[in-house]
């Protein structure tokens, strides 16, 4: 008998499950593991900035000067010792000149 064992935790997104894993849920890796499939699906290209508000709900504080274009996400908060995170995983979404989605990403801050 042969049994295959698969290391690979993506999941496939879904919008509620999404949405319930912000907040203080941000150091599991709930929405990193979805990240892939709102990729590769494309789910959120050709999206206006409502209909992603819909899906994964309000994008984050970021002070950036391009804030109108590119919108940032939280995906996950990783840990180690300190109690400041080591690294911030984040959706980015880039947005044209009409507000229709055109890139969607994954940024890492260290």
């Amino acid at each position: 008998m042969l049994f295959a064992f698969s290391c690979n935790k993506n999941t496939h997104f879904s919008s509620e499950i999404w949405k319930k894993s912000g907040g203080e849920n941000l150091t599991l890796d709930t929405r990193n593991r979805m990240v892939k499939d709102l990729i590769e699906s494309q789910i959120l290209l050709g999206k206006t900035e409502q209909n992603i508000i819909n899906l994964i709900g309000e994008p984050s504080k970021v002070n950036r000067p391009e804030a109108d274009s590119i919108k940032y996400y939280q995906v996950q908060e990783i840990y180690s010792w300190n109690i400041d995170p080591d690294e911030l995983l984040f959706l980015k979404i880039t947005f044209n000149e009409c507000q229709i989605s055109k890139k969607v990403e994954k940024f890492i801050t260290k």
